[in-house]
């Protein structure tokens, strides 16, 4: 029965551990101001919490790689974050893990004083380490799952998570192997895709209001809530590069919350190419070396033309895209909503062939990234005079 319990989790919780909830962070009002200004106290209180009770399945592990003694477990145990570990927790889940039959102890007498105690895995201990493995498999996938959930929402905060998190892409791109920006094979945003059965897929421009010509805007793009994500293809499986702080401006003039392309909007933004990372610092100062960041550390985009896409907030776009030094015409289509507050949401995505802009894939031993990439626009935009 013990050794059941400690697989399926459902022995007391005392000998299962305290909970593994120390390094969670608890948001005060302070705290909650600099997240979401105007929030009241208490409105938003919440625990960020590591996973838990995963310590004996950990131990179980640590202790297959070698045997170990009680203390020498701790700091490896930190490597995986499960919340807090000190040496009573740890010697409480060895005893526990010791009844069960899973570990067994040795003396070892090659220091003065008393012999000291090394635990090993017993055979019963390898199957159940086995198990486990299953259990934390599965919720590898079940976390996984809200991951691309999150990310299919494509917001601004959700791309802002990823180039936070330095995530690597968990959606399916399906591009093809190559789609040049001279050729325009591609577009990863179909202009009917979300038009509903039985509507027309003619674009429509907003009406405006009482005959009113509209007044064109300036929106200003916010920084802090810009980014570019670079999803790349490579021999060891998706990259993603990615980078804040991305600046520019729209000019547009709006109707119902609409963009009217009466008067042709207008814009531009730079993104910050020296900024872009993907975590991994020996892919990023390749990227960097290939693309030559310190001679051409931004990249420009210029808005010529828009045009009403489908029914709803798309848009047909073209322009000119500079990187590297060198200038391509762009186009494709991108999404504009209109928020409370004067506030826009800008958002695109479009594939790009770096040779277009005489960069070379890079290649690093075994290592070889794909001409073709994924470039994604989050962004958010404020009226100037708001």
């Amino acid at each position: 029965m013990g050794v059941f319990c400690t697989v399926v989790g459902e022995v007391p919780e005392a000998s299962l551990l305290t909970p593994l909830t120390a390094g969670t962070r608890i948001f005060d009002a302070m705290a909650m101001e600099q997240w979401a200004p105007g929030a009241t106290e208490g409105v938003a209180r919440f625990e960020l919490a590591p996973p838990r009770r995963f310590m004996l399945p950990a131990i179980l592990l640590l202790l297959s790689e070698e045997p170990c003694y009680g203390y020498g477990l701790v700091p490896r145990l930190l490597d995986f974050r499960f919340g807090r570990v000190d040496r009573p927790a740890v010697y409480r889940a060895l005893a526990q893990l010791e009844q069960d039959g899973l570990v067994q102890v040795s003396a070892e007498h090659h220091h003065p004083g008393p012999a000291r105690r090394v635990y090993s895995v017993t055979p019963l201990g390898e199957r159940v380490l086995r198990v486990w493995m299953g259990v934390v498999r599965e919720e590898y996938a079940h976390l996984g799952e809200v991951i691309r959930r999150y990310q299919a929402t494509g917001t601004v905060d959700a791309a802002l998570a990823e180039v936070e998190g330095g995530w690597a892409p968990d959606l399916d791109v399906g591009w093809s192997a190559v789609s040049t920006t001279s050729m325009w094979r591609r577009r990863l945003m179909p202009l009917d895709s979300d038009a509903e059965e039985g509507t027309s897929s003619e674009p429509r421009e907003p009406e405006a209001v009482h005959g009113a010509r509209p007044v064109m805007e300036r929106f200003v793009l916010d920084p802090e809530r810009s980014a570019v994500l670079i999803d790349a293809r490579s021999t060891v499986g998706p990259i993603c590069f990615a980078t804040v702080g991305v600046e520019g401006a729209l000019y547009a003039a709006m109707v119902d919350g609409a963009v009217s392309t009466e008067i042709p909007p207008s814009g531009w933004l730079t993104i910050d190419v020296s900024g872009l990372s993907s975590g991994n610092k020996i892919y990023d100062a390749e990227l960097q070396r290939r693309i030559d960041s310190r001679r051409f550390p931004n990249a420009k985009v210029e808005l010529r033309e828009c045009a009403p896409g489908a029914p709803g907030s798309r848009y047909r776009i073209r322009g000119e895209l500079t990187f590297h030094g060198i200038s391509r015409p762009a186009e494709g289509t991108v999404c504009v909503e209109a928020l409370a507050g004067d506030r826009l949401v800008i958002s695109g995505e479009q594939v790009f062939d770096i040779r277009d802009f005489a960069v070379p894939s890079p290649t690093m031993l075994m290592l070889r990234i794909f001409p073709d990439v994924r470039v994604r626009l989050h962004a958010e935009a404020a009226r100037a005079d708001a």
